[in-house]
This record gives C-alpha cells, sequence and structure tokens, in this order.
C-alpha cells in the first residue's frame, strides 16, 4: 500500500487552486470525477507535506475502500499507491467514518487503540490525518480525504493539522454540493 512522509508541520491554511476547474457541472456522488478527485489529492499532498493523499470514497466496492481521488509522491523512490485498500480494516479512514469526526494521529505508535493496524506493521505508516465526508444535505458519511506518512509527526502539529484536514475538507465538500444535485 502507501508509506512515507515528511516531518514539516503542516503549512498555513490552504490556498485556492484550480482543481475546481476539472470538476464537472453536475457529479453524480455514485459515478466521483477522478480527475478532478486527484488533482485534489494533489492539492492536499503538496500543502500538508505529506507524500500521499487520498479522497477514499466508501460503498462503491462492496467491503473496499476506493481511492477515487489519490495522489502519490512524486521524484522519489517512494512506492505508490493503488486505488483501492481490499480491507476496511486497514487503515484509520474506517474509524473516521464509522465516527464522524476529523482524526489526526501524528505517531500511530502512540495510541494504543490505534497502534496494532495491519498498515503500520504492512507498510510502515507512522502518521495519519483525515476528515469525514459528510453530505449535510442526508447525513450520509460519503468517505474521508486522508494523508499519510512513515515519519512521526511532533505533536505540537496536532492542532493546526487538524484544522488544515477540516478547512479542506470544507473546500472539497462545498465545491462537490455545488455540483451535485438535491436529494
Amino acid at each position: 500500500m502507501i508509506h512515507g512522509t515528511s516531518p514539516n508541520p503542516p503549512p498555513a491554511l490552504g490556498k485556492t487552486t484550480d482543481w475546481e476547474s476539472r470538476l464537472p457541472d453536475v457529479i453524480d456522488l455514485a459515478n466521483p470525477p477522478v480527475g478532478a478527485f486527484d488533482a485534489f489529492a494533489d492539492l492536499l499532498r503538496d500543502e500538508s507535506g505529506l507524500p500521499w493523499a487520498m479522497v477514499n470514497w466508501f460503498g462503491i466496492v462492496p467491503g473496499q475502500q476506493l481511492f477515487v481521488g489519490l495522489s502519490n509522491p512524486v521524484g522519489t523512490d517512494l512506492p505508490q499507491a493503488d486505488r483501492t485498500m481490499p480491507e476496511l480494516t486497514h487503515g484509520w479512514c474506517p474509524d473516521v467514518v464509522e465516527n464522524r469526526r476529523t482524526l489526526i494521529l501524528n505517531d500511530t505508535l502512540a495510541y494504543p487503540q490505534f497502534a496494532t493496524n495491519p498498515v503500520i506493521d504492512e507498510f510502515g505508516i507512522r502518521t495519519y490525518q483525515g476528515s469525514p465526508l459528510i453530505d449535510k444535505r442526508t447525513d450520509k458519511v460519503w468517505g474521508t480525504i486522508c494523508g499519510i506518512g512513515h515519519i512521526p509527526r511532533p505533536r505540537t502539529v496536532g492542532r493546526p493539522s487538524r484544522a488544515f484536514m477540516e478547512h479542506h475538507r470544507d473546500l472539497f465538500w462545498n465545491a462537490v454540493h455545488e455540483r451535485t444535485p438535491p436529494p
């Protein structure tokens, strides 16, 4: 799967790029626009300082996580992520979806309830930050936005990371809502 990260703290809240121009005028959430979501994941990766970022959609492929937006590291020897994670027990996005809250793990091994996750041993993931994508019109959780890496971050970046992820979640969701028909 994935591993890697920068020890640098996340930057200030992000700037808008032209990822929104790649969004179609109307979005069917059951068939999301992968190219635009990849561009958003690139923005998230670049601004977070983490080498991998995803828009993770649940429910399109039963029993799997589908990265409809995926940004892999460029210009490094770090491995490239696949579009799917075949287990709902792998990673921390299932916890974010279930609990409907942003989750920041600056060092995955520092949290006993998260330290046994298979991706730590299999892929060396040591930092995770994710925020749920909740459609406020229907209260449905579609998935998450997240970033991951293999180098722990200091505790001091916890609150800025939370603000960063929630800002980007809102940026993403506002653009998607503008283009999705009301339920």
